[in-house]
């Protein structure tokens, strides 16, 4: 159950930024090996994988900071991140069966795109309202929280639980407005501004 929870907490916090939580896997899977017992776990610690990560790490920390071209990576993201989320999932627990695996792949997976579909409407909403003055600071912001919730989860796992019941009734609780986000986000890609 522990290695399900860090798995889910790990895709969580993927959802804030995929490849800051891929780096910090690598770090962890380099000092703690034995806690990492999936079989997708070799692939994700290789030497490629996390050059790759640090260059899109590198990417998402330049473009989350251009008001509207976060947009377009944001939607990017939106098929990245559960991806990402199911693989760290997956390389935290054990060898099991292919359903098992499969089950814990989704549920990693919706757990990375409540997340990101959080933190996307959370952005959209502040560009919004400020106008894109916050979105250096807001940028660092996500970045920190997905690094510390990503270091959180590992050390205390039932940390998972409180974190994913909060992000649900947070969901649950502002349903309308983040449809609402999200429709003026797809509006807005589908209707760039002219001049």
């Amino acid at each position: 159950m522990t290695a399900v929870l860090t798995g889910l907490g790990l895709a969580a916090a993927a959802g804030w930024n995929a490849w800051a939580v891929l780096i910090l896997f690598n770090g962890l899977v380099r000092l703690l090996p034995q806690d990492f017992p999936g079989p997708v776990a070799p692939f994700l610690a290789s030497g490629p994988i996390l050059q790759l990560a640090l260059v899109l790490f590198l990417v998402e920390f330049v473009v989350n900071k251009i008001p509207l071209v976060d947009r377009f990576w944001e939607l990017a993201q939106t098929i990245l991140r559960p991806i990402v989320g199911a693989l760290l999932a997956l390389a935290s627990v054990p060898e099991s069966t292919p359903w098992v695996r499969a089950l814990v792949a989704l549920g990693a997976a919706a757990v990375t795109f409540a997340t990101h579909l959080s933190k996307s409407a959370t952005r959209l909403t502040s560009t919004a309202a400020t106008r894109g003055s916050t979105q250096f600071a807001l940028s660092l912001a996500e970045d920190v929280i997905a690094l510390v919730l990503g270091t959180l989860v590992f050390f205390q796992p039932w940390f998972a639980v409180m974190f994913l019941a909060g992000l649900f009734c947070a969901l649950f609780a502002y349903a309308d407005r983040v449809k609402q986000a999200l429709a003026v986000l797809f509006f807005r890609i589908q209707h760039p501004r002219q001049g």
